[in-house]
This record gives structure tokens, sequence and C-alpha cells, in this order.
């Protein structure tokens, strides 16, 4: 997880704790867990890279 990641998470918990009615946390929590599917995305795609990048086989 990138500190951008984990600084925009924390935002994302401090807004969720504000929030009085329930949709409106609901869509903090959702929000949040965008952002760590996205980042996990982010990883997996940037292994792919590194990986066909050092494949001799693809070149």
């Amino acid at each position: 997880m990138t500190e951008q990641s984990q600084w925009l998470q924390l935002q994302i918990d401090k807004l969720a704790e504000q929030q009085s009615k329930f949709t409106d946390r609901a869509f903090w929590l959702a929000l949040k867990k965008m952002v760590r599917e996205q980042d996990r995305r982010n990883d997996q795609l940037s292994g792919e890279v590194d990986g066909r990048t050092w494949r001799p086989d693809k070149w």
C-alpha cells in the first residue's frame, strides 16, 4: 500500500466517523473499499509488467 493510499484511507475513516446518516457513512466505507481494490489491482499490474519485461520468450 502506498503512502498516498494510506493517507486517503485515514481521511476516509475520519469522514465516515463524522457522518450521522447511515447512507453517508456507507458511501465513505464503500469508497474505502474501492481504494483498497484499486491499490491491489495497481500492485498486480505492476507485477505483470515486471514479469513480462523479464520473460525472454515474450520479447
